[in-house]
């Protein structure tokens, strides 16, 4: 797994959503969420953005840039 998946899995439980919850916010299937946090896929640049606005934390930190939430 890289960085992003990691952090990305990480915030995810720490906000207490689930996976379910945070695939229909980006509108992807469940298992297309998942490929995010088992680092297959990466979300593309408006998924990023609503991921960092609904996780309450930093897109840098999601990438990694940051180790500021």
């Amino acid at each position: 797994m890289n960085l992003f998946s990691v952090r990305l899995q990480e915030i995810r439980k720490e906000r207490g959503f689930s996976r379910k919850e945070i695939a229909d916010i980006l509108q992807v299937t469940p298992r297309a969420y998942q490929y995010y946090e088992e680092g297959k896929r990466e979300p593309d640049y408006d998924k990023l953005i609503l991921l960092s606005r609904h996780l309450n934390v930093s897109a840098d930190y999601l990438l990694g840039l940051s180790d500021s939430k």
